[in-house]
């Protein structure tokens, strides 16, 4: 195979393209699309880092491949590119713009008689973080002609005017630590923990976005952020980043804080804006990285949310703050009454029954066992259909504790004291169910609760307590009825039950029987013998 002569060799700091544009101004005099096209080299097969087209490169030019190779952007499929064992998206190139240093480019061809043959694209300008010239400290420029062949970054191509390279910007500005870890990333170097654990792209994206919240505030766009910005978003994110996951929870908590927001209206964005409306769209095709499920955690812990909501990328199935409201709406509840039990179990302050239920926040474990309580609610009026029994027998049922008011507040805004929690009424009847036999046939010598009751003048709740204690046997369950009204007991049994308490007996039972109120007996242990009051 013939070779080029006399050999232009590769530039270390350079891409492939750029030691190719050097290469048809050294040759030819010409531009770079003819000349590949005389090599038989495809333009966009070596700007895809294709190896046919490196490998004929290097073998026309006599170069060693592998250097050439170290600099070449290898497309992985569809606006997927690699470079020295890094994995990014085409956002992480400046794609069809040309960034370059013109002081970099002026040095270049210093005393040279045919400048386009000096000046070298460099390998990191191709990179979207790199905006200031670590050489000589100043803004890099960028140019876009609009030309199907931008992408090729031909410096030969750009129309230069005279002596336009001489002069460069007046401004100084030292490269940004984010800039500086991606180059240095790129050579094999480490840098902190927290970065190094994921992608490039996703650390330097997620360095920039928190800094532009940090720079600009929550009310900036990324549309109209420019290049200076951008840089500026990343110094400000890179002093949080770069000590890693307790300094970046601290931000976020700084962030919410210092977000000025109506406390009825509170959502994430108000307070990481850009951040979070990068990390929640809904077309996200790429992968934020370690920062996302951080901030997913940050906002859990100290944000109030709705149950179903979706919170950057998937639902919230379990809130942990939360306003009265959104809990309300979240578990299909009236939020004034959650309000006014919170209230009553003193999980929120007294003052805060006048509150909007909008404006009153607490963690959402605060109010589960409200939650339980007006789901499972059922009102004591209800009871007796529910039970089968009469309104007595559920007096009795409350008396003896059998079934308990789902709270002792007996304030006329509650409603939650008029009721008893459905899950232990529905447990006492399995109970009853379980425990009793079932009979086809009314045995002759068995009677209901309420006859027992009137035939041995006993009160139900007597009765009641000895059932559910387990010491009347001959007890049984009438087939075809439902609740209590199919329990049978037998008088007989009960009457010599009665004869005296028994060893094993509950104090309160031994008070029924013996004639006093329960709720007094302190009192009435004064009225009995030092035996009976062991019992």
């Amino acid at each position: 195979m013939a070779m080029l002569f006399p050999h232009l060799p590769f530039h270390p700091d350079e891409t492939p393209l750029s030691w190719a544009a050097r290469s048809a101004a050294f040759h030819t005099g010409g531009r770079l699309v003819p000349f590949l096209n005389d090599l038989g080299i495809d333009l966009w097969s070596l700007k895809r880092g294709e190896e046919c087209a490196l490998a004929r490169l290097c073998s026309i030019s006599g170069q060693e491949r592998a250097p050439v190779a170290h600099n070449a952007v290898t497309a992985l499929g569809y606006r997927q590119y690699a470079l020295r064992g890094e994995r990014f998206a085409a956002e992480f190139l400046t794609g069809p713009v040309t960034r370059f240093c013109p002081s970099c480019l002026a040095e270049d061809a210093a005393g040279a008689a045919r400048p386009a043959t000096k000046w070298r694209h460099r390998l990191i300008w191709s990179l979207s973080v790199v905006r200031v010239c670590p050489v000589h400290q100043i803004p890099l420029l960028s140019h876009r002609g609009g030309k199907w062949d931008d992408g090729a970054h031909e410096l030969q191509a750009l129309p230069w005017e005279k002596d336009a390279l001489a002069v460069g910007p007046n401004a100084s500005l030292r490269p940004s630590p984010l800039q500086d870890y991606v180059v240095a990333r790129l050579a094999g170097a480490s840098g902190p923990a927290w970065l190094d654990g994921q992608g490039i792209e996703q650390g330097v994206r997620a360095t920039e976005m928190l800094g532009a919240v940090i720079a600009f505030g929550a009310g900036q766009k990324a549309s109209n952020m420019t290049e200076s910005m951008w840089d500026e978003a990343g110094r400000a994110g890179w002093t949080v980043m770069s000590e890693g996951e307790a300094a970046i929870r601290t931000t976020f908590m700084d962030l919410l804080k210092r977000s000025e927001t109506n406390p009825g209206s509170m959502h994430p964005k108000t307070a990481y804006g850009m951040l979070y409306a990068w990390m929640s769209a809904s077309r996200l095709t790429k992968d934020p990285g370690a920062i996302r499920p951080l901030l997913r955690e940050h906002i859990l812990d100290t944000v109030p949310l709705t149950k179903g909501q979706i919170l950057l990328g998937s639902p919230v199935e379990a809130p942990r703050v939360s306003s009265v409201a959104k809990i309300a709406a979240g578990e299909l509840v009236h939020p004034m009454t959650l309000r006014n039990l919170l209230a009553d179990q003193g999980a929120i302050s007294a003052s805060d029954r006048e509150a909007p239920c909008g404006h009153i926040f607490l963690r959402y474990d605060e109010a589960h066992a409200s939650i339980r309580m007006l789901k499972h609610a059922v009102p004591v009026s209800r009871l007796p259909e529910l039970l089968g029994a009469s309104r007595p027998m559920v007096a009795a049922l409350l008396e003896i504790g059998a079934l308990t008011r789902l709270t002792e507040v007996e304030a006329a805004s509650s409603k939650m004291s008029k009721a008893v929690d459905g899950l232990e009424m529905a447990a006492f009847l399995e109970r009853m169910q379980v425990c009793l036999p079932e009979v086809a046939e009314k045995p002759t010598t068995l009677v209901t609760l309420a006859k027992a009751a009137e035939k041995g003048r006993v009160k139900l709740s007597v009765i009641l307590s000895m059932l559910l204690q387990g010491r009347l046997h001959r007890a049984c369950r009438l087939a075809g009825a439902a609740g209590l009204a199919a329990v049978l007991v037998d008088p007989q049994e009960i009457k010599s039950k009665l004869a005296l308490p028994r060893p094993g007996m509950s104090g309160e039972l031994a008070l029924i029987i013996l004639g006093f109120d329960p709720s007094r007996g302190r009192y009435a242990q004064k009225l009995v013998t030092p035996d009976q009051a062991a019992i």
